[in-house]
């Protein structure tokens, strides 16, 4: 015995939607190929290209400080995440250079830790990565230390390297 509706015998057809009543699809004027379709590829290459222009330097905040001006120094007390960063970052700094990297991840001692990464510093690894995913990196080290407490020995070894002794952005 079967339980539910019984359907009557035959074709079913929906009543709120006719099978007759089915438009075509309108299809778009496709042009392929031709000089039309280029140029207005160019024009919105270039319009594009305008609305991302390159990045230009602050004029509130310089970039770099004059050859007199003595290199900003930290007050006394202890360093936080947030001091070592803008360090880190002073005139458009990425990282440490790679023979300096490695001595602070000595330094840290962060070779004696399984959740720190050693720095990208062999030339196979450091040519593959740009000046970007070295901040990136280098943040993550800044980051490391202020959780094992070793961020004041960081941002002391920091703070004596030379502004030569940096990777800066754009630098290749």
């Amino acid at each position: 015995m079967a339980f539910g509706r019984k359907n009557p015998p035959g074709p079913q057809k929906d009543s709120w939607f006719p099978a007759d009543s089915w438009l075509p699809l309108p299809t778009p004027e496709v042009k392929e190929g031709g000089e039309s379709v280029w140029e207005a590829w160019n024009e919105e290459s270039r319009r594009m290209d305008l609305a991302f222009a390159p990045t230009q330097p602050s004029e509130v905040v310089p970039l770099s400080r004059g050859a007199s001006e003595d290199p900003p120094r930290r007050h006394s007390g202890p360093w936080t995440t947030d001091d070592t960063m803008v360090l880190a970052r002073r005139n458009n700094r990425a990282c440490p250079r790679p023979a300096l990297w490695a001595a602070l991840y000595l330094l840290v001692e962060g070779d004696h830790y399984a959740d720190l990464a050693p720095p990208p510093t062999q030339v196979w690894q450091w040519s593959k990565l740009s000046n970007l995913q070295r901040r990136l990196r280098f943040r993550e080290h800044i980051e490391w230390a202020e959780r094992h407490g070793k961020l004041d020995t960081m941002a002391n070894y920091m703070e004596s390297l030379a502004e030569a002794d940096w990777v800066h952005m754009g630098e290749n």
